[in-house]
Parts: C-alpha cells; structure tokens; sequence
C-alpha cells in the first residue's frame, strides 16, 4: 500500500496540472479558509526538489491564487462588509479578531496584511475587515501582493527543503514538510492565543456621589431649604434668597 502510495505521488507531482490546480485552489483558500492549499503547496515543492516541478513556477502559480483570492475577499468586504460583521457572533474567535483586524487597520496600517497570513483564517478575516472600513485599495493591493508572494516562497520552500533531505523517498519528504509546517502554524497560534487571553486591567470604579440630606423644617419658624447644585442643600432664613437675587440684579 505505502508503494502505490508513493507511484501516486509521483504521478500527481509530475503532472502538467498541478500548478492549475494550486492556482485554483489557493484562490479557494483565501476565500474559504476551510479549503488549505499548503499541503498542495509544500507537496509541489517537494516535487520541485525531485526535479518533477520548477520552484519558481511553483511559488507564481501559489502567489497568483492567493492573491486572487485575498482581492476578492476584499471586493466583498467593500460590499457586504456590514452583512460580514452582522454575521459574526459576538463574543467568538472570528468576531474578535475581525474587530481587531479593523481597529489595526485604522490604527497602525496594512502591516497586518503582511502578518495576519500566518494566522488560522487570518488573511481571509484580514481581507474582509480591510474592505469594510475602505481601506484604500492601491495600498491593499501592494500589501496583498507582497505577502501572497512571501507565504507561497515559505510554504514551497518548506517542501522543497524536505524533498532536498529525503530525495530518496517523496512521501516521507511531504510528510516530514507537512509536520513542520503544522508545528509552526500551532506555535503561531498559541503565541496569539496567549498574547489575546491577557487579563485587562480591572476598570477604576467611580466614587459614589454623596448628597447632603438636610432635614425637613417647618415653615413656622421662617427657615426655607436652598437647593446648591446637585450635590447638596443649604438652611437659610426664609426671604434670603429674594433679597440676595435683588441685590445681584
């Protein structure tokens, strides 16, 4: 079984249809995070260390795809970016960080763009956010093209570079590349989880305002209750009031 395992994988990573099929499936990707192309990705790398591929046609074929992909999850933040938001419950890991992504956007720039690619789902939520709060496009293009063509190099070069060190075996090369992408991406993912499950501050409460209870007086004895502000009352002689406004005026 693990020989007819290996023959497919020679057959597929040969095949004149594999950088297709890594351009449509990374366009996939980006809009549909469910759907990974890097398995696809570091598997053409590998095939690219055999000599069945060209990395450089690889990492096009993958920079091409996403940023395919990542434009139109732009294209769709523009439109229905309230819709998108509408959609994400709060309080879950996608509402928060799709909040994030747009307060960093506004924030401190298309950095983000560049960086949140290597977190799960991340550069689709990014994509989103970006069109919502009309990030300019000229900027998000550069951005995105950048780092579609940063995470396919990383990605094909991990392939490549475990087909380099197991080229007598392509299986064991993909799957060697596949752990160790796995464990970057976790590593990745626990960095942000911690950094995101830091305790705030606990906010200053404010101090309760005291009101002064004067106690009630009968008119009889010629006293009368001056309201001062909110915060208290005063005891004056009844007429007071008139004639301190008549000597004001």
């Amino acid at each position: 079984m693990i020989d007819g395992l290996r023959l497919l994988l020679d057959g597929a990573l040969a095949s004149h249809w594999l950088l297709l099929v890594i351009v449509g499936l990374a366009a996939v990707d980006a809009l549909l995070p469910v759907v990974p192309s890097e398995a696809l990705i570091i598997a053409a790398g590998v095939g690219a260390a055999a000599g069945s591929q060209d990395l450089l046609a690889v990492v096009v074929a993958a920079s091409v795809g996403a940023f395919v992909g990542e434009v139109a999850s732009y294209v769709l933040g523009r439109g229905f970016g309230s819709v998108v938001r509408g959609r994400l419950q709060p309080g879950t890991p996608r509402a928060e960080l799709f909040a994030r992504m747009q307060q960093t956007l506004t924030t401190s720039g298309g950095l983000i763009l560049l960086t949140a690619r290597y977190i799960p789902a991340g550069r689709t939520v990014a994509a989103l956010a970006a069109g919502a709060i009309r990030f300019p496009t000229s900027r998000y293009l550069a951005y995105s093209a950048l780092g579609a063509t940063m995470s396919a190099a990383y990605v094909a070069l991990l392939g490549f570079l475990g087909g380099a060190a197991f080229a007598g075996d392509p299986l064991v090369a993909l799957l060697v590349s596949l752990s160790v992408g796995t464990t970057i991406g976790g590593v990745v993912g626990l960095v942000r989880k911690r950094r995101a499950s830091r305790v705030d501050p606990a906010p200053v409460r404010a101090r309760p305002q005291l009101r002064t209870v004067v106690p009630a007086v009968p008119a009889s004895e010629g006293w009368e209750v001056l309201s001062v502000g909110r915060r208290a009352d005063a005891l004056v002689p009844a007429g007071a009031v008139g004639t301190r406004l008549g000597a004001v005026s």
